[in-house]
């Protein structure tokens, strides 16, 4: 039995790279004995505004309440066999806390899954670009035990740093991502997407392609998001106000899911989430070459990897909207490929051996 503190920036189940990178593994991590206690930085009342525009005197109170929060933990440090930290243990200024917990425990573990070292801040919150400190990573990586990263270029980067680093991909639990079925069903066939506000100028890479597509054939395109993009060129438009309750609900209402991906380091760090949520619920993906796109879709076989072309995007699309068994065929051998690779039941040992001596 080990005793196990995670820092972590979000209170539980509000952040998905928390949801899909360790809180997934709690219940895991209770069953082999060990006993956990998470340590969010930011108070729930924060988090619900931290990326909205204004709100300057919430967010500061925030922040102040966080970093009182981390000096108090602190003094509890002595208590745990191992501390996990997951992105960072304060969102702005140097790496205090981080040197803290190196200088007073062996067994520490650093864990990110975006390419956090790349200087990028929300455009909400652009005041503070200059509070974040994006050495920060670096510094984690020379100074911790272990270091768990979501794919090969984020591995490639920290082994530069840190000899003991784990490939431990961002998953999803497949009890839970399973499609529902809609009734009455789907009057068109859909092609849809997901994300959030600070990935949603994504979609201006298949604006035209979907224009173009639309004058050949008659598709609904859904979009699922905290913002809606106002996509209203393209016919058949539809937005969902992403939610919690509804997430897994209104991803099932796609049958093709999108994830275009521009150039850019920031972009090589992501790990082709929404691909791999896409399909979870026997969706197929079709994503950009660009990015991790070609590591969590086999091109032709569960889904497409496109160039970042118009054509490229129209002709792709086109094979699976003329081709309904293909688009059934592909979603189920997507979601069979994510139950081998990116699940929790295929990773859960790899995480738990994140809490051994090795």
């Amino acid at each position: 039995m080990a005793r196990i503190l995670v820092l972590c920036p979000y209170p539980l189940h509000g952040a998905p790279s928390q949801r899909f990178r360790f809180e997934q593994y709690l219940e895991s991590l209770h069953e082999e004995g060990h006993v956990v206690a998470v340590s969010p930085f930011m108070p729930a009342v924060a988090h619900r505004i931290i990326y909205k525009r204004g709100y300057l005197a919430r967010k500061v109170c925030g922040v102040l309440f966080g970093f009182l929060r981390r000096l108090a933990c602190m003094s509890t440090l002595v208590r745990y066999d191992y501390v996990f930290v997951h992105r960072e243990a304060s969102p702005i200024g140097p790496p205090i806390f981080e040197a803290i917990v190196s200088a007073l425990h062996r067994r520490t573990i650093f864990d990110f899954d975006d390419a956090i070292f790349v200087p990028r801040v929300s455009e909400g919150n652009r005041l503070v670009m200059h509070l974040k400190w994006f050495t920060k990573t670096s510094f984690t990586c020379k100074r911790f035990w272990k270091v768990a990263v979501c794919n090969p270029y984020l591995q490639q980067w920290a082994l530069q740093r840190n000899k003991n680093v784990v490939l431990l991909p961002t998953t999803i639990d497949l009890t839970y991502h399973r499609r529902i079925t809609h009734s009455p069903p789907l009057r068109l066939p859909t092609i849809g997407w997901t994300g959030s506000h600070s990935t949603v100028k994504y979609l201006d890479v298949v604006r035209k392609a979907l224009v173009d597509l639309s004058a050949r054939y008659e598709f609904e395109f859904i979009v699922i998001c905290d913002v809606d993009p106002k996509l209203d060129e393209v016919p058949n438009y539809r937005f969902i106000r992403w939610t919690l309750e509804t997430e897994i609900e209104d991803l099932s209402q796609i049958q093709i899911g999108l994830m275009p991906v521009p150039e850019g380091e920031w972009e090589m760090g992501k790990v082709g989430f929404k691909a791999i949520q896409y399909s979870g619920v026997g969706a197929v993906p079709v994503v950009s070459a660009t990015g991790s796109g070609h590591e969590v879709v086999i091109d032709s076989e569960t889904g497409f990897v496109v160039k970042n072309t118009t054509e490229a995007w129209v002709n792709a699309l086109s094979k699976l909207l003329a081709e309904p068994e293909t688009v059934r065929v592909m979603g189920a051998k997507a979601r069979e490929y994510i139950l081998l690779h990116y699940s929790v039941e295929a990773n859960t040992d790899i995480f738990l051996n994140l809490f051994t001596a090795q």
